[in-house]
């Protein structure tokens, strides 16, 4: 089944792929575009707030998980280094 959308969708871009073939200059204005009376995009209010605690939240409050142990840092950057025990791989006390 195809609806009415997808079917002018279709016939847009072969109409446009026949301009290009013929050497025809594009279209002045672009299909379907807003004459700027439009509304903003809607949840664009809230684009780049995490809901979510980072994974330096967690340690900072929940401490380091078990089998996990600090070695250090490495590079010009200071990048932390670790381990990990047999805890932390499996999941069981060892």
């Amino acid at each position: 089944m195809s609806d009415a959308g997808s079917e002018q969708s279709k016939e847009e871009r072969s109409d446009s792929v026949e301009r290009q073939l013929e050497g025809e200059a594009p279209p002045q204005q672009a299909p379907n575009e807003a004459s700027g009376d439009s509304e903003p995009a809607k949840g664009t209010d809230d684009v780049g707030e995490s809901t979510t605690r980072s994974g330096e939240d967690m340690v900072d409050k929940d401490g380091k998980e078990p089998g996990r142990v600090d070695t250090g840092t490495e590079g010009p950057t200071d990048r932390p280094t670790g381990e990990s025990t047999k805890r932390d791989v499996t999941g069981i006390d060892t």
